[in-house]
C-alpha cells in the first residue's frame, strides 16, 4: 500500500508541477504579446501650443525651467534664447534675420529639454541673443524648436482645434 500511495503521490506531484509549467507559459507567453503590442502601439508625446502672429508656440523645460517654443520645421537646429540658457549674454551673439530664416552667430551647449512627457538629457543645442528676433515677430518666446528634435519622430500633427501638437513616435 505504501507504493501505491507512493506512486499517487508522485503522480499528483508529476500533474501539479506540469500545470504550473503550463501557467508559467502561458503567463510568459502573455507578456510577449502585451510587451508586442504595446510596441506596435505608437507612442504619442501631446504638447499644447498656442498660435500667435501665425507661429505655433510649445510649452517645454530647459533645465527644469519653463519656456515657449516656436515650433520651426525650417531651423535645422533647436536654439534657445541666452537668457532660457542660463547663459551670460554674449556680444555680437545676436541673431539676424535675413528673409526667410535667421542667421548669427551661436554656441553649442547641451540642456536637459523636456516636451510632454518626453526628457533628452544633455541634448546639443545652439544657444544665441533671440530678443530682437522677438521684438520683430511681436511676440516673447524663449527660442526656435528645430528639426534635430522633430526628426527624432514618426509624425507631426498639429489638431488646431484642440490646440494640440502630436508627436508620434
Amino acid at each position: 500500500m505504501r507504493k501505491a500511495n507512493k506512486s499517487a503521490w508522485m503522480d499528483h506531484l508529476a500533474i501539479t508541477l506540469g500545470l504550473r509549467g503550463a501557467l508559467v507559459r502561458c503567463v510568459l507567453l502573455a507578456l510577449i504579446l502585451a510587451q508586442s503590442q504595446a510596441l506596435a502601439k505608437p507612442r504619442i508625446v501631446a504638447l499644447p501650443f498656442r498660435s500667435v502672429n501665425g507661429l505655433i508656440l510649445v510649452e517645454a523645460k530647459v533645465n527644469g525651467n519653463p519656456v515657449n517654443l516656436v515650433m520651426d520645421t525650417g531651423a535645422n537646429h533647436t536654439i534657445i534664447d541666452t537668457r532660457s540658457s542660463g547663459l551670460a549674454p554674449m556680444p555680437g551673439f545676436e541673431a539676424i534675420s535675413k528673409g526667410a530664416g535667421i542667421s548669427g552667430n551661436s554656441v553649442r551647449t547641451r540642456v536637459n529639454l523636456e516636451l510632454g512627457k518626453q526628457t533628452w538629457i544633455s541634448q546639443p543645442v545652439s544657444v544665441m541673443k533671440l530678443e530682437d528676433l522677438a521684438q520683430s515677430l511681436g511676440m516673447p518666446f524663449d527660442g526656435l524648436l528645430g528639426q534635430d528634435i522633430l526628426r527624432q519622430f514618426r509624425s507631426i500633427r498639429i489638431d488646431f482645434k484642440a490646440h494640440v501638437v502630436e508627436l508620434q513616435q
